[in-house]
This record gives C-alpha cells, sequence and structure tokens, in this order.
C-alpha cells in the first residue's frame, strides 16, 4: 500500500486576524506545525519506505530542503491551486487524491503511527478514520454555506433525505484500492468548489465547508455507488479511544491523531515535542534552529 501526504502550503502561510483557522496548520505556532510534520512522516516512514509527498514549491523548500524530511517521492503539484482562497484549505488533499493511480492511503500530517495499518485497512477498496456523527458540526456547516449563498450538489441533498442524517467519515486517513472511485469523487468535489468559487468570500469558514465538500461528498458518493468504507476505528473503538492521547503508542491500535482544536492546547504541544525529542532529537534540533533563524531574518 502506498502511503502519501499533502501540503499546500498557502493555507499554512496565511497569519492574519481574518483567518486563522489553517494559519501555521492550525497549530499555536509553526514550531509545532514543523515538529507535527516531522513526527508523522518519520513514523509512518518506519512502516511505508517508500512514503510520498505531495506539495507546492514553498513547501518543498520547508519539507525537503530545511527540514529534510526522508520521503521516496516528492511531487510539487499544487501551485496550481493559487487560485483559490486559503479558507479552501482542503483543496490540496482532494488534487492529491486524484493525481494517484495506484491504491493508496492518504495520511494527515497530525496523525502518528508505531505500527502498520492492517490487512483489512490496506485491501479495502475504500477506507477512512472513522465514521464522524458530530451531526450538529454537519448541521452547523451546511446553514452556514446556505446563508453565504453556496449551493448544494443534489446528490447530497439526495442522501440527507434518504437517510436524514450526515453518516460522513473522517478523513484523518482515506484512500483506497478503488482509484476509479477517487477520480469521481476528486471530480465531483472540484465540479462543486469551482460552480461555487464566485461566491467564497472571508466570511466563509473553512473546516466547515471542507466537511462538507470533502468528507461527506466522500461518504454519499460511496454510498451512491454501494461501495463500503472500512473504517480504522469502528463506532465501538471510536467511542472508547482518544485518538489524542500519546500513550496510545504502547496501546492496541498504536495510532494518534491531534486533530481540530487539539492543536491549540498547550499540554497536547508539549507532548508532541517530547515525543520527537525522545524519538528523533536531531529534528527537533534542527526544528529549533530553522525557527531561530527565520525570528532572526
Amino acid at each position: 500500500m502506498k502511503i502519501i501526504q499533502s501540503y499546500w502550503s498557502k493555507p499554512s502561510r496565511i497569519n492574519k486576524a481574518s483567518f486563522n483557522d489553517k494559519a501555521y496548520g492550525g497549530w499555536r505556532h509553526k514550531k509545532y506545525e514543523y515538529m507535527s510534520w516531522a513526527l508523522s512522516c518519520l513514523t509512518l516512514k518506519k512502516f511505508y519506505p517508500d512514503i510520498e509527498v505531495v506539495t507546492d514549491l514553498a513547501g518543498k523548500k520547508l519539507l525537503i530542503d530545511q527540514l529534510e524530511l526522508p520521503y521516496k517521492n516528492v511531487r510539487i503539484e499544487l501551485d496550481c491551486l493559487d487560485k483559490y482562497p486559503e479558507e479552501l484549505w482542503a483543496v490540496g488533499k482532494l488534487l492529491a487524491y486524484g493525481l494517484q493511480d495506484e491504491p493508496f492511503i492518504h495520511v494527515d500530517n497530525d496523525i502518528f503511527i508505531w505500527e502498520k495499518f492492517s490487512a483489512k485497512i490496506e485491501k479495502a477498496q475504500l477506507v477512512a478514520q472513522h465514521v464522524d456523527d458530530e451531526e450538529t458540526h454537519y448541521n452547523f456547516a451546511m446553514d452556514h454555506l446556505k446563508t453565504n449563498n453556496i449551493q448544494i450538489p443534489s446528490i447530497l441533498l439526495k442522501d440527507l433525505r434518504r437517510y436524514n442524517k450526515y453518516n460522513a467519515s473522517n478523513a484523518g486517513i482515506i484512500g483506497g484500492n478503488n482509484i476509479d472511485f477517487f477520480k469521481e469523487y476528486v471530480k465531483e468535489a472540484f465540479d462543486f468548489i469551482d460552480s461555487q468559487f464566485g461566491k467564497t468570500h472571508k466570511t466563509i469558514i473553512g473546516s466547515s465547508c471542507a466537511i462538507i465538500y470533502e468528507q461527506y461528498l466522500y461518504s454519499a458518493l460511496a454510498r451512491k455507488n454501494t461501495i463500503k468504507i472500512c473504517h480504522l476505528f469502528e463506532e465501538k473503538e471510536k467511542k472508547t479511544m482518544n485518538l489524542v492521547n500519546f500513550m496510545n503508542k504502547y496501546g492496541r491500535k498504536k495510532y494518534v491523531h491531534l486533530y481540530s482544536f487539539s492543536k491549540f492546547f498547550p499540554e497536547y504541544c508539549r507532548e508532541l515535542e517530547h515525543q520527537l525529542l525522545l524519538e528523533y532529537p536531531e529534528y527537533h534540533e534542527r526544528i529549533i534552529s530553522l525557527i531561530k533563524d527565520e525570528l532572526n531574518n
């Protein structure tokens, strides 16, 4: 199974009051963004030596030239996305999915593993992290888009009428063996984004857009095509597992995902730094040196 990561640098490079959704990748300071990239790549590399990153020129400068992360393959493909506003931060992931011509799993850069994914995950037609049953988030997101005059695709409206719930999948990991599905899915997602592009403006909340055009669309299209999504964590596991706890590295599923607002909590940032210092001290030293150089320039 091919493991890929992606980095569209434009959202991360924006640091301003009007846009803080993904400035520094959502972290409280850019040093933690760098540390997250390092620990994620390095823990994945232990089990998947051919790991690939899809990025842009600025991303290549950071990840490869400065951080010296050991990606086997680097694809500089995402500069074409700079026409999109930074609020649409997930388009980099979408394009990375669409570029793939062989089975893959895309892993977000705030995920860390200490074992391979199971054969069940690697052989599945479609995979995702878990069923995202936070219905209030999706209700808010859908209302937010409608308030901003965004026309919702008919496939989503039909799915919602049929099931009366969103039943989406978290895209911390996403991928599978069905490449034809991903070609269709990415086209549907960009058709939606491009048809509404002229309506986007600075009041749009990027994460509310992303959970609709990335996560909900993925799940709804899979249901339309009667393809089962295999989840890394099934419903009972998700309810009992604290995904942000680094003690998971010693548990049954050795997997940590510092998602959403956990990136802004000092305790999780400190633990991330501790883990990097413990396992890869040379990368910690490199990042601290880079941060000091940036502050002095």
